[in-house]
């Protein structure tokens, strides 16, 4: 779904992730730091900072648990790597899609 909301607040999308920016990232949430594998064989260091982002997927996470059957849930955790290849290597509109 798309964000319409926070503490009962109806916000737009940039402003749930905006309000979520500032909450989350004063406690440090959303400090990325990792070693990637690049599509063009390099290995790189990467630091990205997303508060907001990392506490939706979070949440929407924690929904699917209590909300998603079992066999969905064990499909998805496998698709999702893949899903989350295809579009770090901007393969989203790809025929795999």
């Amino acid at each position: 779904g798309v964000p319409a909301a926070l503490d009962g607040r109806p916000l737009t999308p940039y402003q749930v992730i905006d309000e979520l920016n500032r909450r989350a990232g004063a406690h440090g949430v959303g400090r990325i730091d990792l070693v990637e594998d690049r599509h063009d064989g390099i290995k790189s260091r990467e630091v990205y900072e997303a508060p907001g982002a990392v506490a939706l997927i979070t949440a929407h996470m924690e929904l699917e648990n209590v909300t998603v059957e079992r066999d969905l849930a064990r499909f998805k955790r496998g698709v999702d790597p893949r899903w989350s290849e295809l579009v770090y290597d901007g393969l989203w509109f790809s025929p795999l899609k």
